[in-house]
């Protein structure tokens, strides 16, 4: 064949796979049993779920899936997402419509529709009775539906942006089984005494925390997954007493931070400065000269063996008791819970992860050893004001073994 017939040979297949693209054509069936279909979406597990039990007495798969508009051409929005057990074909959760929308993070105040050459993400909370078996593997179904942003004229190299007439312009596929990695470990708690939030926690809401998808080295991580910020109320059910811009308003400044595990010490850092609290009256969204670095403020890493890591952040300066290189034992007390580095109050950022750095790691689950629930905080920004939180007390309430709290939850550690 004469090099301009292959050029126009390769041109030609070229819209073609275009056309099919922007139609939904089906092409041979592959490996599972579907017919394999040209798809404007990349969709793809940032991480393996690994199953934790939480305070609802269910067991969680929290993750996040990375979904890629790859088309220059058209908007695509995600209608609906199914997780499915491969074994036994059990659909484990199904998203659409506005619980779809609650746990997407896509371009735009809300929605599911990707711009082309846009990406967001979905983050996962599925959930399974606590005595379930857990699936070896999950894989996923999308459906999703396209339309062009251009007029009906328009072209890309001869092929129309927009299907033709009685063609719904829609692509339905499975993705490629994702392993469910190890159970959560077991630790005790860091903390002691009543009345302790769990802030920022998991697993069904996009806290701070749960939506810190961080890019580093041109790598994505997601180290705060099952991040807790502990904060703890008085008698009254308050945050703090008196100024909120003054570190003496809060009455459990100081307190003893203790190790949740055994492990050795691999990374500390001490002397930064008490932050003034309070960015919740200024307005402030971040502090000034906070870096990758410095945002835990004064924090310990410790290496508590099998590949996980637990990160202890916030703490007072000058309070910690440890150094790189020494052993710890459980309870052993670390340092003071502190208003240091990246933060709005006092309170101790704790989490585990899959790697020695605070940000460049993927979180990982764990559960405490006990706790007791005093029901959970309704609304949040009572904390913020100085006013007694209201606590739905029926909510998450009693005794808990071996079970992560769960987003503003308020327990004790005895």
């Amino acid at each position: 064949m004469a090099k301009g017939q292959i050029r126009r040979a390769t041109r030609l297949l070229t819209r073609l796979a275009l056309a099919m693209a922007l139609l939904g054509i089906a092409g041979p069936a592959g490996a599972t049993g579907e017919s394999d279909v040209l798809t404007a979406l990349l969709v793809r597990v940032v991480a393996p779920p690994h199953p934790v039990l939480g305070a609802d007495d269910k067991i969680h798969l929290a993750y996040e899936l990375e979904v890629v508009n790859k088309s220059n051409v058209v908007l695509v929005t995600v209608d609906s997402l199914k997780v499915l057990d491969p074994a036994s074909g059990a659909v484990l959760q199904e998203l659409g419509g506005p619980g779809l929308a609650k746990m997407s993070r896509f371009p735009g105040a809300s929605g599911t529709t990707l711009p082309p050459g846009h990406s967001g993400y979905v983050f996962m909370d599925v959930t399974l009775p606590a005595r379930a078996a857990v699936p070896r593997q999950i894989t996923h179904r999308v459906e999703a539906s396209r339309q062009s942003p251009r007029s009906p004229e328009d072209t890309h190299h001869g092929v129309p942006l927009t299907p033709a007439p009685g063609v719904e312009p829609a692509e339905a596929f499975t993705i490629a089984p994702t392993a469910v990695g190890a159970a959560a470990i077991v630790v005790s708690p860091p903390l002691k005494g009543p009345r302790w939030v769990a802030g920022n926690g998991c697993c069904n809401t996009i806290t701070p925390h749960r939506g810190a998808t961080q890019a580093i080295n041109g790598a994505l991580y997601v180290p705060e997954r099952f991040a807790i910020d502990f904060i703890q109320l008085d008698t009254q059910g308050r945050m703090f007493v008196g100024p909120g811009n003054e570190l003496k308003s809060y009455p459990y400044l100081g307190v003893q931070v203790l190790s949740a595990t055994g492990g050795t010490v691999v990374s500390t850092d001490d002397g930064r400065p008490e932050q003034i609290p309070g960015s919740f009256f200024t307005g402030v969204a971040m502090r000034k000269g906070i870096t990758l670095h410095n945002a835990g403020g004064n924090d310990i890493v410790v290496d508590i063996g099998g590949g996980r890591f637990a990160f202890y952040a916030h703490l007072q300066p000058g309070s910690l008791r440890v150094k790189p290189g020494d052993k710890v034992v459980t309870g052993q007390v670390l340092g003071l819970l502190g208003n240091s580095g990246n933060t709005d109050a006092p309170h101790l950022h704790f989490h585990v992860m899959d790697g020695p750095s605070p940000l460049k790691a993927n979180g990982l689950p764990y559960v405490f050893t006990r706790f007791t629930g005093r029901g959970v905080v309704t609304d949040e920004d009572a904390l913020f004001k100085g006013q007694a939180a209201p606590i739905d007390k029926s909510a998450l309430a009693g005794p808990h073994v071996n079970q992560i709290p769960l987003n503003l939850q308020v327990i004790d550690f005895d």
